[in-house]
């Protein structure tokens, strides 16, 4: 079992959502631990990180950290797929973000969740949809994001002081140090119910978004907040076209491939496969073009537009002339076309007819 995670023990403001596999390495976890496992976890080193316990000057981030990871991992499976069937076949919507300020004024309909989506060439072509999954972390608004709450009654601890007495210098001298457990005002605090002493909750989410053909590496799609659990959460997509082993998108939007074809077979005409978005094609070479236009199966010229054209450039490749038994049929070959040649009235037929009288008359001489 893999040990816990280091906590950061920067102050953040802002913090950003824990990852979950991160949640489970905070807490020493695989990911398949059962409920009672990742209790147990928490509890073990809760007891080892409390501050009140553990004199490490980072024992309170520490805390902070597991109690976080805890509370990530039990939201998640508490909500589950919860809000998953709110939205269906959800079409997303190509236009930009607003600005911070008009998103500060809409705090009604939830935060933004940002997150990067990759999609093949073949499904940027045609079109696709995915249901993406995720969480989404924010403050808790029980505590404000503090992980407690300041009750009514004066803290047990200090008794309203704010500060308690620790021996110093051998035990001859006390001094007072603020109290831990109110943080020195003197209130009694407890632990957060809704976030566990986090600070912030985790809400879980799962949303089908149907992709437009024609959708371009590092273009972003925007879909408005819809409900999950007790949150509005809407989504900011940054889309990445995975790099393809046989298509080349240019900047322009043409779809090309560059792929080499028996030389022989370009020579004679023969029909090949080559390969399209839509699958495997026969195409028919012809010796006298190296590049092949298909009309309509190419990139889409825009978002949910028709498709453009598809450029096939095709590289005759002959064998190595040093194969005696293609030499053999090669020569075979060839006496077969001189022999075809000879009286005829093609190019090489009238070549061999001058040649022939040419020598004549070069021997009369």
């Amino acid at each position: 079992m893999p040990g816990p995670a280091p906590i950061p023990t920067d102050a953040n403001p802002n913090p950003t959502p824990m990852d979950t596999l991160q949640a489970y390495q905070v807490l020493g976890l695989d990911p398949g631990a059962s409920d009672a496992q990742l209790k147990a976890a928490w509890r073990r080193l809760v007891a080892a990180w409390h501050p009140d316990r553990n004199a490490a000057q980072d024992a309170g981030s520490r805390m902070q950290g597991i109690n976080k990871a805890y509370q990530h991992l039990r939201q998640l499976r508490q909500d589950g797929d919860e809000g998953a069937d709110d939205i269906a076949d959800e079409p997303a919507s190509s236009a930009p973000p607003p600005p911070a300020a008009a998103t500060a004024q809409a705090g009604a309909t939830g935060p933004t969740h940002v997150r990067k989506v990759r999609l093949t060439l073949e499904d940027a072509v045609r079109g696709c949809t995915r249901t993406l999954r995720g969480h989404f972390t924010q403050t808790c608004d029980s505590c404000a994001g503090q992980g407690q709450r300041v009750l009514a009654q004066a803290c047990s601890t200090c008794r309203g002081s704010g500060a308690v007495r620790k021996a110093a210098l051998f035990g001859w001298l006390w001094n007072d140090e603020a109290c831990l457990d109110c943080g020195g005002d003197g209130r009694q605090r407890a632990t957060c119910d809704a976030c566990d002493g986090s600070g912030e909750r985790a809400v879980a989410y799962r949303r089908q978004v149907r992709f437009p053909s024609g959708v371009r590496d590092g273009q972003v799609l925007s879909l408005p907040s819809s409900r999950h659990g007790k949150l509005n959460i809407g989504l900011e997509l940054h889309l990445e076209i995975e790099p393809h082993p046989l298509f080349t998108l240019d900047d322009d939007g043409v779809l090309r491939c560059d792929m080499p074809v028996n030389g022989y077979a370009w020579m004679a005409g023969r029909w090949v496969e080559v390969p399209t978005p839509d699958g495997l094609q026969q195409m028919r070479l012809n010796r006298e073009a190296l590049v092949y236009r298909l009309r309509g199966q190419g990139f889409p010229t825009v978002p949910r537009g028709p498709r453009g054209d598809y450029l096939v450039r095709v590289t005759p490749v002959f064998p190595a002339q040093d194969d005696p038994a293609q030499e053999a049929l090669l020569d075979q070959l060839i006496a077969r076309a001189n022999q075809s040649a000879e009286g005829g009235t093609g190019p090489l037929g009238q070549w061999a007819q001058r040649m022939d009288a040419w020598t004549a008359g070069q021997q009369a001489a």
